[in-house]
């Protein structure tokens, strides 16, 4: 929910390949980017030659399922699909999209809020045991989660604790009872933080963090916690799998230990009605500072440093920034630090989330393939935003009067032809916003055209659906063992048991020759349309491609 935004360097163009009749690469050494080397094990003049790939479009293990896969998948339904004509996206949209949502591989959908709220994006909740009218009832949600399961599709629903809505009953209810001086088991009164300056309601302060229509729970309050552990049971009898958990800093406005304190009540809470039901925080901070979080009993939280920190973040990297060997020791050391805390977490990586400019905006052609491939197998849960397959574009512009996110909310494009369930712009009265050049292409096409960016998640989620281990796997880089000066190669093992994998990606613009981290290869994912090798101990990877091991 934190609303908050990061501007990236300019990108320089990337030297594009040709998918022509060759059976050598003219792609050598003398294409690098000004801020790349040479690989130790090749020359610095000559191409490194690889056979060209043929094949007409990427390939498929059929045996490679979501049923035990760890992929998740965002989707503020407002946007999504709309089954009615009324041009708002719904949950029978959802249900409608299932199909491809299974074919792409996916295990979890994230539905980001549904409840009843005054605002177009959710986060202001008025009604906690009910659907969105706009999206349908709740027997179109029970409809949702039956279809889901037939097709091995958690429900993970948006679970906002930290405020509510200011025409939320329970606030007016509250600010009634405090003025009244009401007291005992059936007063309200200290459901909110009164006569704390943050905002003003009728002449009485109260605690608004977000904003003045979204006043903060008291999160210490008894009558708060009961409450808030009904809406736990409900929604977890209706069949939710998880809970996504909003701004979990801001609970106690970022004190860590009783924010953590509450995040083990809300674990301690879910269990005692279903043992199995996972959660996954919002914690926006870097990941020095979230790591201390893991010794809640939370399952799992979204790595924003990771995703966005500097140097060290899976966007700078992949766009030539940084080292992968230095980005693979973040990982290692964040993932050790987060098991030593809690033995049983794991981390949620992404590369963009609905309060983030568009993942399009940073990347062109291959590098956008090359990204999806580093986040897509790393341990955990990785996260996609819903139109990140197919280039979706929406960013927040550069102005004093544009604080909405609605431009990185926009709606689906299912067909660049066929509008049919397309939706309207989901900020009704910000009409203003309301002039983004959107892609002309949609899924319908993205999933004819070969090895299109649609296929090329659809094969990357398919590799790591291979491998169900990924999920709770420990993360070990491999970079030393290259034994390469390529600051944009990178190799590390995920192992768990007996089971392991080693993966093996080339971030540059041209092939490379490395020292081989494993005796064979498993599975490739050839972006370039060059077919990897190892011989003589060698490994040899074409541009922005990558390679399983082991």
């Amino acid at each position: 929910m934190k609303k908050k935004w990061w501007e990236v360097l300019p990108i320089c163009m990337l030297t594009l390949f040709s998918c022509g009749e060759t059976t050598s690469d003219p792609i050598t050494s003398n294409s690098l980017t000004s801020n790349s080397t040479t690989s130790s094990a090749s020359s610095d003049t000559d191409p490194i030659p690889m056979v060209f790939d043929s094949a007409a479009d990427y390939a498929y293990d059929e045996t490679s399922t979501n049923e035990n896969g760890s992929a998740s998948y965002e989707i503020f339904v407002r946007s999504f699909y709309d089954s009615d004509g009324d041009g708002i996206g719904d949950l029978h949209g959802v249900e409608e999209k299932l199909p491809y949502l299974a074919g792409l591989g996916v295990k979890t959908l994230w539905l980001m809020p549904i409840h009843p709220s005054p605002t177009y994006h959710g986060y202001d909740v008025t009604d906690y045991f009910n659907v969105n009218p706009d999206f349908g009832t709740l027997a179109d949600f029970e409809s949702l989660v039956s279809e889901a399961r037939k097709l091995h599709i958690d429900i993970m629903i948006d679970l906002v604790l930290n405020h509510c809505s200011i025409r939320n009953q329970y606030f007016i209810d509250s600010y009634n009872d405090y003025l009244a001086g009401k007291t005992g088991e059936d007063s309200k009164a200290d459901w909110f933080n009164w006569g704390f300056h943050d905002h003003l309601y009728n002449g009485t302060y109260y605690e608004s963090y977000f904003d003045a229509g979204m006043p903060d729970f008291n999160l210490d309050s008894v009558g708060v916690k009961a409450e808030m552990s009904k809406i736990i049971k409900f929604w977890i009898d209706e069949g939710v799998a998880g809970f996504r958990l909003d701004g979990v800093y801001y609970y106690y406005r970022g004190v860590q230990d009783k924010n953590i304190a509450f995040l083990d009540w809300i674990k301690n809470t879910t269990k005692s009605f279903n043992p199995n039901i996972y959660l996954v925080g919002e914690c926006w901070i870097a990941d020095g500072a979230l790591n201390p979080y893991f010794i809640s009993k939370c399952d799992s939280f979204f790595r924003f440093g990771t995703a966005t920190g500097g140097d060290t973040s899976l966007i700078n990297l992949v766009k030539g920034y940084g080292r992968a060997s230095n980005m693979a020791a973040t990982i290692e050391n964040n993932e050790t630090v987060m098991r030593g805390k809690n033995a049983n977490a794991y981390s949620s990586y992404f590369l963009s989330n609905h309060d983030q400019d568009r993942i399009s905006k940073n990347f062109i052609a291959e590098t956008n393939k090359a990204a999806a491939s580093l986040y897509l197998l790393l341990p955990g849960t990785p996260f996609m935003y819903y139109g990140e397959e197919i280039s979706l574009v929406g960013k927040r512009t550069l102005s004093p009067d544009d604080f909405s996110d609605v431009k990185r909310r926009l709606p689906m494009v299912w067909s660049g032809t066929d509008k049919t369930g397309e939706c309207i712009f989901p900020e009704a009265n910000r009409q203003d916003l309301n002039n983004t050049v959107q892609v002309t292409e949609g899924v319908t096409e993205k999933s004819l055209e070969p090895f299109s960016l649609l296929k090329h998640y659809k094969k990357v989620i398919n590799v790591r659906n291979k491998y169900p281990f990924l999920k709770n796997g420990v993360f070990t880089s491999l970079c030393t063992a290259l034994n390469t000066t390529e600051k944009s190669v990178m190799a590390y093992q995920i192992a768990s048991g007996d089971d392991h994998i080693i993966v093996v990606h080339n971030f540059s613009n041209y092939n490379v020759q490395v020292t081989a981290p494993g005796t064979e290869i498993v599975d490739e994912i050839n972006t370039s349309h060059r077919l990897p090798s190892l011989a003589g101990g060698l490994l040899t990877l074409g541009a922005f491609s990558t390679v399983v091991m082991k």
